[in-house]
């Protein structure tokens, strides 16, 4: 492809680098608070809420999860968008390089060159990824989901190798039983389920006991037809979720990780601790190394293990970041020694007091950014982060919700239950899964307004109601 210089174009007083939940907010608000010389940078056309992506990677199309355009979003509001993606930042010049966007493949040149924007402040909302952890095999054959482009390919993976499972089954001979064990017990079987063994079960291995592997190992077991054809409901799904400390959820109360664990385990789902994994194979997940390694056969892997910043933020030498790739930052989100540049959500740490990496977290951010920003520029004093913690909501598809509230919600609703105040404050059942959609309205309210929020809530619950509850193409 042909190269050519970056082009000098238009520059804005505030770039935002990311539309995740921070990134996008934060643009937002801004806009509505009279300032438009706002640009959103982001190398999609469209936001996907994040926490939803397991409902995608089950069978929903984007469309389902309430896709937003960045255009749209864009015009509404009054700041500007633009797709590219972050190749350097340039501190002492204030501006940044957005690397080209290929053409067609038999185009001799880019169809968009890379182009260099200045600002006068910046904010990198870049995000985070699922890493490797230098697991030999993780990159080529199991399945991420940080994007939705990494949830539809899980979709299609599973239905494919279900359905593929299913007529294998039907096209043995009878009798044959199909499947062999090593001698630790593992199936063996083939990779993706495309030949899998007859008679047995597909297999999917979820590494991970995060929010994010649960609740897809949760949704995947409701799942059944979705890209290539319905499979019969008595199509057979075993799901073992492994983690590779002593611990399942790590991060949460115990009480909330034992009825987590409960629901799942009714579910069929199997949860197994101190499983280091030591590689991944096209047809297996091997835990362990040496004379006392397993071999777990597996059809489908999706690796959930960890959070770290994407690969850009070690090549910004300029700016400081941990061995997490993560931008560190002032308790003010600024990066350090730069006073127009500032991090939030996963890509950034508070060194002095880490957070998780949620979307409660970088949502929160963008609310302090959005006046912090304006403070700054006029000369006001600098102001400290403080994170409230509002608590943990899973979604367990037909298991249901279950979580814990913090926070004045929690305070309000224990004391009118008669317990202390200051207390988490666990729910179940339709209240659960009520606060946990209501997580994702409030992020529709911000982005919508209230009569586009309102519409969108009622579209989404008939689609609920009445449509198919998966995407058949």
């Amino acid at each position: 492809m042909e190269t050519h210089d970056p082009q000098r174009t238009r520059d804005a007083d505030i770039v935002i680098v990311g539309g995740g939940a921070g990134g996008l907010e934060l643009a937002v608000r801004l806009a509505k608070a009279g300032h438009k010389d706002v640009l959103l940078i982001d190398r999609d056309t469209s936001h996907v809420w994040k926490p939803r992506l397991h409902e995608i990677a089950a069978g929903l199309g984007r469309r389902q999860v309430d896709e937003l355009g960045y255009a749209g979003l864009a015009e509404q509001w009054g700041f500007r968008y633009e797709c590219g993606t972050l190749e350097s930042v340039d501190p002492e010049q204030r501006q940044i390089t957005l690397a080209a966007i290929s053409g067609r493949e038999d185009q001799a040149s880019a169809e968009v060159p890379a182009r260099i924007r200045g600002y006068r402040q910046l904010v990198l909302a870049l995000g985070g990824v699922t890493p490797d952890m230098g697991v030999e095999g993780v990159l080529e054959h199991a399945c991420l989901l940080d994007s939705p482009d990494d949830a539809e390919r899980i979709a299609q993976q599973f239905s494919r190798g279900l359905l593929a499972n299913h007529v294998a089954m039907e096209t043995a001979p009878t009798g044959d039983a199909g499947a062999s064990t090593t001698q630790n017990g593992a199936l063996n079987g083939a990779s993706n389920g495309a030949h899998a063994s007859p008679g047995r079960p597909y297999q999917v291995v979820i590494v991970g006991s995060g929010a994010t592997g649960v609740e897809l190992a949760a949704y995947l077991h409701e799942a059944r037809g979705m890209h290539d054809a319905p499979v019969p409901k008595d199509a057979r799904v075993e799901i073992t979720i492994l983690e590779a400390t002593e611990t399942f959820m790590p991060g949460v109360s115990q009480e909330l990780r034992e009825a987590i664990h409960q629901r799942l385990e009714e579910q069929g789902i199997r949860i197994e601790l101190s499983c280091q994994v030591a590689r991944v194979s096209s047809s297996s997940v091997e835990i362990g190394d040496g004379d006392d390694s397993v071999t777990r056969d597996a059809d489908l892997v999706v690796w959930a293990a960890g959070r770290v910043g994407p690969a850009i933020v070690e090549k910004l030498d300029a700016l400081e970041s941990n061995k997490k790739r993560q931008f560190t930052v002032t308790p003010g989100l600024q990066c350090l020694g730069h006073d127009d540049i500032f991090a939030l959500g996963d890509c950034a740490c508070i060194a002095e007091a880490p957070l998780p990496p949620t979307a409660q977290v970088a949502s929160e951010q963008a609310e302090f950014m959005a006046d912090e920003l304006l403070r700054r520029q006029k000369g006001e004093p600098a102001q400290v982060f403080e994170f409230k913690d509002r608590g943990t909501l899973l979604s367990l598809s037909s298991a249901g919700s279950v979580g814990e509230l913090s926070g004045k919600l929690s305070d309000k609703l224990g004391s009118a239950q008669g317990s202390k105040g200051n207390d988490d404050l666990q729910v179940r059942g339709r209240f659960a899964r009520a606060a946990y959609q209501g997580l994702q309205r409030q992020h529709q309210f911000l982005l919508l307004g209230p009569l586009k929020g309102s519409a969108e809530v009622v579209s989404d619950v008939l689609r609920r109601s009445m449509g198919p509850r998966l995407k058949v193409h």
